[in-house]
């Protein structure tokens, strides 16, 4: 009596969720004025332009992963 294994016909459930840094990367760097834009309005009005505006910027930029070197 032989046994046939049974090759999965589609990915892990999680597996087609999964995304390349490089290209979470590259959406963030495209949408980077837009979600700067986005990150000022929501922060509160009592900061002040020039804060808020560095804060937006402060904010987006962490949203970028970290822990990469330039050759990588």
């Amino acid at each position: 009596m032989q046994s046939k294994v049974q090759q999965p016909s589609s990915p892990p459930a999680g597996g087609a969720d999964v995304i390349d840094v490089e290209q979470a990367e590259a959406a963030l760097v495209e949408h980077y004025p837009r979600l700067v834009r986005l990150a000022y309005l929501v922060l509160p009005p009592g900061l002040g332009r020039n804060r808020r505006v560095l804060t937006a910027h402060s904010v987006t930029q962490r949203a970028l992963p970290r822990g990469r070197t330039a050759g990588a």
